[in-house]
């Protein structure tokens, strides 16, 4: 992996050895549903090893500590990314973000867990841009949650103005029916999602090149089994991080 796209060990099982080792028990909360995706690693078998989906974020310092868990507001989104990456449906899993125990991310980031949430896709003129490191581009949310050390529970906080402005970007590229699409992909099996998801990846109807501006905003309809594309300018509204998640 390169230094824009890490997936660094995390637990996600109860098996998970760093659950046994550590006295800690975070748990994250949130009122909107958000989902996290964790694949097993090449060991995952015998002992529940696995990585959280993160991205580097780039304004501070080096280090495993700017690493900022990727969340979702749909499972359908994660199984996306998993599609992409050619991971086998039982090389990965998509829970959802309660049920998740950031303990070992936290080691290098005692105070402060630094998450984005997954909005949509870069695209430029109609294709999907592409990164130098080979994985889809995401348009996100930057937010860091605070950690208190008297109190297990992480809040993750989604502010009503982005949920907004997410689902402006879906009406304005006429998927109105988004909601019940949703709803749908939420309810539908594992193994149902993971096809889609493979479709998903078929029906893209190209790629550009890594460093080709992004320009457009890309949004993936089930129902249709298209992608859409809507203006960059759609998505200013929710690229800063809320004044209250800093």
């Amino acid at each position: 992996m390169s230094d824009d796209y890490q997936l660094p060990i995390a637990p996600g099982h109860p098996g998970h050895p760093g659950r046994r080792r550590s006295h800690r028990r975070h748990l994250l909360q949130t009122l909107t549903p958000l989902y996290v995706l964790i694949r097993a690693t090449g060991l995952a078998s015998a002992d529940g090893l696995c990585q959280v989906m993160c991205e580097r974020t780039r304004d501070n310092g080096n280090g495993p500590g700017t690493n900022a868990m990727v969340v979702y507001l749909s499972p359908f989104e994660a199984c996306i990314d998993a599609a992409w990456h050619a991971l086998a449906p039982d090389r990965y899993e998509v829970m959802a973000a309660s049920a998740f125990t950031p303990d070992e991310l936290l080691i290098y980031q005692p105070e402060r867990l630094p998450y984005c949430l997954h909005v949509a896709w870069g695209a430029h003129d109609g294709q999907l841009v592409v990164r130098r490191d080979g994985g889809l581009l995401r348009l996100s949310s930057a937010h860091s949650a605070v950690i208190s050390p008297l109190i297990d529970a992480i809040h993750l906080r989604v502010e009503l103005p982005v949920l907004e402005c997410h689902e402006r970007l879906w009406e304005q590229a006429g998927l109105f029916a988004h909601a019940e699409s949703h709803a749908r992909m939420v309810a539908a099996s594992d193994a149902e999602r993971h096809r889609q998801a493979l479709q998903a990846i078929r029906r893209i109807p190209g790629t550009a090149r890594p460093g080709q501006p992004v320009n457009q905003v890309a949004l993936y309809d089930v129902e249709s089994a298209q992608w859409h594309f809507v203006a960059l300018k759609l998505f200013e509204g929710i690229i800063q991080e809320p004044r209250s998640g800093r």
